[in-house]
């Protein structure tokens, strides 16, 4: 009894000492915090997608604030979907593709588009075709063509072409250099992480599905605001994705 109570002092003079801290800093779900290297990255990139932040891989000031603060959150606004279906909307400015059902978010994917000097184009499109395992034809001759299954096929495992008005050629796919999604250095397209289009882009297109392309500003005189709100309350703040995409463990990288 005497080493019972001896005990107990003890825990209790810790307690004192030390408390513990039931306070402790809220955090939003990420896939990140345990992830190192590439993996890291990756998973940033995808969570800064997912919060309609700029897609940059760094955990920059505008990253930690949505990370760490539980009154912000991602909304978007979507004024007269062109489908009830699934369709297809690439910010250019921010470098993500949030794929809609109807004007409700399905998901939302950080992507690479194109140079300065070889821009990904805006507008409104569909895609008009679908492949798996696609060919590279090496951009009408101005490179040596690539054929499918090959390791240096810059298209990855998934194409989706494009149909723009005025344009020809670009399309939505795969990559074998993941280090430059959320870059602008592609010829044009729109490339993705293998896993995301493979998994969760690719599988619900369809034939004819509607694509939008555009900047903040572009999009928002078609009817699409992908915001970022202040002082949301906590029952707004809580996640509840459409769809459950993503497994206990952080997705590949490739």
């Amino acid at each position: 009894m005497k080493k019972m109570k001896k005990n107990l002092m003890v825990l209790l003079a810790g307690l004192l000492l030390f408390p513990v801290n039931v306070h402790a800093q809220w955090i939003r779900p990420n896939h990140f915090v345990n992830q190192k290297g590439a993996q890291r990255v990756a998973e940033i990139k995808r969570f800064q997608a997912q919060n309609n932040l700029v897609v940059t891989g760094g955990l920059n000031k505008e990253t930690k604030n949505m990370l760490y603060n539980q009154d912000l959150r991602a909304r978007d606004v979507v004024k007269n979907p062109p489908s009830q279906g699934y369709w297809i909307v690439v910010n250019k400015t921010r470098l993500f593709l949030t794929l809609y059902k109807g004007d409700q978010v399905a998901g939302k994917y950080p992507v690479c588009l194109g140079t300065s000097r070889t821009s990904t184009p805006s507008g409104k499109g569909k895609i008009q075709s679908r492949h798996v395992n696609p060919a590279w034809g090496g951009m009408n001759g101005k490179y040596k063509a690539i054929g499918a299954n090959d390791p240096r096929n810059p298209l990855g495992e998934r194409w989706m072409g494009l149909n723009l008005p005025g344009k020809s050629g670009y399309g939505i796919h795969g990559t074998i250099k993941p280090h430059q999604i959320g870059t602008y250095s592609s010829n044009g397209c729109i490339r993705m992480y293998n896993y995301d289009i493979e998994n969760f882009v690719y599988p619900r297109m369809t034939l004819g599905a509607p694509v939008w392309i555009g900047t903040d500003a572009e999009l928002a005189n078609m009817g699409i605001l992908q915001v970022i709100e202040k002082g949301a309350s906590q029952a707004q703040n809580q996640e509840t994705p459409v769809e459950k995409e993503v497994s206990p463990k952080a997705m590949s990288l490739y």
